[in-house]
């Protein structure tokens, strides 16, 4: 069951971004079909020079109770990555996955701005 965690999401004016809300629904429609309990948040980075404005996030953390597995974590991550793929929404460069061995799984996948 998704944990959408509204009160620790960083959420600013350009929160209901569509290529965010495009990557949200994705992420927590193969989440839910897995079976899988996740918080999500929406950050902002703005820490990269070499970009023209500040980068949306999408940042997913495991919050079941029992541990998962990393395989298993990656094998989700991975099914995520590829609906996520053909849709042009990640900036594939500034995504991550946690090490295998973190004790927090968490992905994060950086959204492509939408084109004015």
């Amino acid at each position: 069951m998704i944990n959408a965690n509204t009160q620790a999401a960083r959420r600013d004016e350009r929160s209901d971004e569509p290529n965010t809300g495009k990557v949200r629904k994705i992420v927590e429609d193969l989440c839910t079909a897995a079976g899988t309990s996740i918080a999500v948040e929406e950050r902002t980075d703005g820490d990269d020079k070499s970009q023209p404005g500040p980068r949306r996030r999408l940042h997913i953390t495991y919050t079941g109770e029992r541990p998962i597995p990393y395989a298993q974590w990656f094998k989700l991550v991975d099914s995520i990555d590829t609906a996520l793929d053909p849709t042009g929404l990640i900036d594939w460069e500034y995504s991550e996955l946690s090490e295998e061995l973190e004790n927090e799984r968490m992905a994060v996948w950086a959204i492509l701005p939408v084109e004015s």
